[in-house]
């Protein structure tokens, strides 16, 4: 069964939360103590967050520690039996409940009804708080001298950007994560042999694979590689800081939106303080944040402001991405890439 994924807002009537606790948007007085972030969220966007949060929680002191989506997952894992944070801030997908959703406390937040069709907490422990569409970054110059014109997954294959395409590592970041299963859904599916024959020939095409999910787009813009395999926030917020030596191009094979969630960590210590951040993160003040961030919010309410750099949807397109066969067959996905990547990849 799939689980489509809507990237538009649309108007939605406000219903019960089946898991739902409470019924205002946030609680305007209470808490105290301590809260302690594992996160994949940093810098301006960071900031902004726990500024606004603390705005309402001025007594909750927030402490946080950065790592990748794999990184900090696998982390929350090791240390179940004695958890040393509260809540995971970002870099969680639907398609990570299969293999860590046992690490995570059941909670719905008092804001959930209010985010769009297909991105409500239906397993009972996701919040999703923002939409992320994946993209290449293709660097002006570079496309130029090699005479070529990048308009999606096939032209990647060209021999002029043999060792000239970056990305992370779709194992372990969830943007790169993304960028697989955008590819695999253009191709028929995840187990297609189309798909994973022009995994192969990507690889052998000289793909770069680098560790951390921020490298592809900054050294595409910084002319290290011609093409990039990122997210659009990251790109928007290089072009719109004045840096407008790439391009964003979204595949004419198609483009697909995933969710991004946060979550409550099992047997945390905080919990209480980590539920008014779940509440918080899908309020109007905390769907803000990511409007301003260059991000898409998951909320149906209309917000001001946002940067003209983000694409008009209406212009690109789309598909639907079948979220809930990447979610069961994810570490098959992983195994696979891997096996590829030894058999295929540039050494």
């Amino acid at each position: 069964m799939k689980k489509g994924l809507s990237i538009v807002l649309i108007a939605l009537a406000a219903i019960t939360a089946v898991f739902a606790q409470g019924t205002s948007e946030v609680a305007s007085k209470g808490g105290s103590g301590e809260l302690i972030l594992y996160t994949t969220v940093k810098d301006a966007h960071f900031d902004i967050t726990i500024e606004k949060f603390n705005e309402i929680y001025p007594n909750i002191k927030v402490y946080s520690t950065y790592g990748g989506a794999g990184e900090m997952k696998t982390r929350i894992q090791s240390e179940s039996a004695n958890p040393q944070a509260d809540a995971m801030f970002g870099g969680l997908q639907y398609a990570d409940l299969a293999a860590y959703g046992d690490f995570f406390e059941s909670y719905v937040s008092v804001n959930d009804a209010k985010m769009q069709e297909g991105y409500t907490n239906t397993s009972g422990k996701f919040t999703f708080h923002d939409i992320q569409i994946p993209c290449l970054v293709v660097n002006d110059k570079l496309e130029a001298e090699l005479g070529i014109k990048i308009t999606g997954w096939k032209s990647l294959l060209d021999p002029k950007l043999y060792g000239k395409v970056v990305t992370a590592n779709p194992t372990a970041s969830s943007s790169a994560w993304n960028n697989l299963q955008c590819l695999l859904t253009d191709f028929g599916g995840w187990d297609n042999a189309a798909a994973w024959d022009f995994i192969a020939k990507l690889m052998q095409n000289g793909l770069v694979v680098v560790s951390s999910s921020s490298i592809p787009a900054k050294s595409t813009f910084a002319g290290e590689y011609t093409v990039g395999l990122t997210y659009e926030p990251q790109a928007v917020k290089i072009i719109d800081g004045g840096d407008r030596s790439a391009h964003m191009v979204f595949w004419e094979e198609g483009t697909t939106s995933v969710g991004f969630a946060s979550a409550i960590i099992k047997g945390s210590k905080n919990v209480a303080n980590a539920k008014l951040f779940m509440d918080f993160l899908q309020s109007d003040a905390g769907q803000q944040t990511y409007l301003d961030a260059a991000a898409r919010p998951a909320s149906t309410t209309k917000l001001e402001g946002g940067s003209a750099t983000m694409v008009d949807l209406s212009t690109i397109n789309v598909k639907v991405a079948d979220t809930e066969a990447f979610a069961q067959n994810k570490q098959a996905i992983c195994d696979r890439w891997n096996e590829y990547w030894a058999k295929y990849g540039k050494n």
